[in-house]
């Protein structure tokens, strides 16, 4: 125990002389820096003190000098003060002088000025009189060459517009062409089973299926070429787009009617094949409603497997699926345009970047910017709402068509129309079963009705286009725009793009369900006519609640049915009435 206290002594002592030393050598460390510093202090106050009395001296000096300048600077003060009296009194007196003879100068300058002002207002009064009978004489003269330019464009107009109905009955008749009183313009095609509503509203206000080419002058002061017996009346200019062939300049009375065209069995049998090619088309986009219900939805295909749901309803997947569609379908539809409708794309839509026809361009890429939003809002609706419940509410748009065709056009809808508009939305609501207390997915109604108000526009404005543009390249160029578009989306939707080879293999077929429905329209329209075609398409939702009961096994109560063909009943009667409505005067 004691060894133990002696060595904790032994330690502590060690330890307090380990600090002790420490301290010693802090303490002479510290003494050295500041003895150091003490020098340099020392050395500086030296330095301040040998500097204080140099300013001093320096003081004493000026102190002298400015004793001796006093003197100096009282004489100058004097001096400034005699100058400043003489400069003074020279001031008032020129002062008096200059106004003396400014009153002066001013007075003749004033009459002067009086007198030029006088001089310049009688001169400009005759010159502006000689300008105004100037301009009147040359407004006379324009007026003049206006009216006689407008009656030799009107004659012109009107010696096209013959010679193009000669040059095309020859070649129907040479040709022994079996569709000779079905023209008009190729139908707008889409994704919902509506391949064909051009005849719902015309760009100014009436009703119509095609557009004609010879203008709309008055043709009454012009003298009409004449044709023979059988070719009296002017047939519609139907955008054939085949080569032509044969000679144009032999006369029209030297060729025989084809015995084709005054078969009216043959005629009818057109009739019923263009019936079903335009039946198919409808089924055929109703189909494509079914498979993008698919992509969004997990469904009991047939009843025999599960499939789909590769990618959840939403804004930014609905834009990824309209990039991949538009990837697959636009050269789809540019080579369709080559091949089969002759039509050179490309061509027209380099005359479309032309100045003169910008204004027809900007209308072509805001028709675009319409049917990409009708495309996004669409398959919003239908990853959302059923198949048959979306579609009949995107049918919609006949009614909102005939709605803006009022407002811009001022073609007031008749009693008539305005009760099978009243239809039309008593069947939705009864489709959408709200009267019958159940509530609605809210969302997919407002995509659905945007989709279908949205795709309106696009009517109004791709009719407004087609009177400058052969509609396969508007629909060829409008495919591009859209592409553009989703491309534009991109950056915005990046992050939640998910690809996989069933999504890829799915838009491809969606794509060609796309180009099939707008070939089998396009040439059904050309067999029956366009307006009676529009009635035909209006089965969409038909075709679409049948093919989604058959593949998904969506059901509709009795009521949401009769709904269904409520809607597609008042969609086909708006399209009967603007088949039989009279024009304008």
């Amino acid at each position: 125990m004691e060894s133990n206290n002696i060595r904790s002594n032994s330690n502590y002592e060690q330890t307090l002389a380990g600090v002790t030393k420490d301290l010693s050598d802090l303490r002479a460390n510290i003494l050295g820096k500041l003895s150091r510093e003490i020098l340099i202090l020392q050395a500086q106050k030296n330095a301040l003190t040998d500097d204080i009395q140099r300013l001093q001296s320096q003081r004493k000096e000026l102190e002298v000098l400015t004793v001796a300048q006093q003197g100096m600077n009282q004489q100058e003060i004097q001096r400034q003060q005699w100058i400043e009296q003489l400069a003074q009194a020279i001031t008032y007196h020129l002062k008096n002088d200059v106004i003396v003879t400014n009153s002066q100068v001013l007075n003749d300058h004033s009459q002067n000025f009086e007198q030029l002002m006088l001089n310049l207002d009688s001169a400009i009064r005759t010159t502006f009189q000689s300008l105004q009978r100037d301009v009147d004489t040359y407004q006379r003269d324009l007026d003049d060459q206006m009216q006689r330019m407008y009656t030799q464009r009107q004659q012109g107009e009107l010696m096209l517009s013959a010679l193009v109905e000669r040059i095309d009955e020859y070649l129907r008749r040479s040709s022994g062409d079996r569709y000779g009183g079905t023209g008009g313009n190729p139908p707008i095609s889409n994704f919902t089973g509506t391949p064909n509503f051009t005849g719902v509203i015309g760009t100014n206000g009436n009703s119509t299926a095609s557009v004609r080419p010879n203008g709309n002058g008055n043709y009454s002061q012009i003298q009409m070429p004449q044709f023979n017996a059988n070719s009296t009346q002017f047939r519609e200019y139907d955008n054939d787009t085949r080569p032509y062939a044969g000679d144009p300049t032999q006369p029209l009375e030297a060729v025989e009617p084809s015995p084709a065209i005054a078969q009216p069995a043959k005629r009818l049998n057109d009739w019923w094949f263009g019936f079903i090619l335009v039946l198919g088309a409808s089924v055929v986009l109703s189909l494509q409603n079914i498979l993008v219900r698919v992509i969004f939805s997990h469904s009991n295909i047939f009843g025999l497997f599960q499939f789909g749901g590769l990618i959840k309803p939403s804004v930014p997947n609905s834009f990824m699926l309209l990039l991949l569609r538009m990837l697959f379908a636009t050269p789809i539809m540019w080579l369709v345009a080559k091949a089969i409708f002759r039509v050179d794309v490309l061509r027209d839509f380099q005359q479309l970047l032309l100045p003169s026809r910008r204004p027809l361009f900007w209308r072509v890429a805001f028709s675009a910017l319409l049917q990409f939003a009708s495309f996004a809002f669409i398959y919003l609706a239908l990853g959302i709402l059923k198949p048959s419940l979306a579609v009949t509410l995107f049918f919609i748009f006949p009614t909102i068509t005939v709605l803006m065709a009022w407002f811009l056009f001022g073609d007031r809808p008749s009693k008539e129309r305005w009760l099978v508009i009243g239809i039309i939305y008593l069947g939705i609501m009864l489709t959408n079963n709200i009267l019958g207390g159940i509530k609605p997915d809210t969302w997919g109604i407002i995509a659905a009705i945007s989709s279908g108000v949205a795709f309106a526009g696009y009517i109004i404005t791709s009719q407004a286009c087609f009177k400058q543009l052969n509609p396969v390249s508007f629909t060829s160029i409008n495919f591009a725009i859209i592409l553009l578009l989703c491309l534009g989306t991109l950056p915005f939707n990046l992050a939640s793009i998910s690809l996989n080879g069933l999504l890829v293999f799915m838009c491809f077929l969606i794509a060609l369900t796309t180009l099939g429905g707008y070939l089998l329209t396009s040439f059904g329209t050309k067999l029956m006519g366009a307006a009676q075609a529009s009635i035909v398409s209006a089965s969409g939702p038909v075709f679409t609640t049948f093919l989604a009961f058959t593949i998904l096994g969506d059901k509709l109560e009795f009521i949401q049915l009769f709904g269904v063909f409520l809607v597609t009943g008042g969609v086909g009667l708006l399209s009967l009435q603007n088949m039989y409505k009279k024009p304008a005067k």
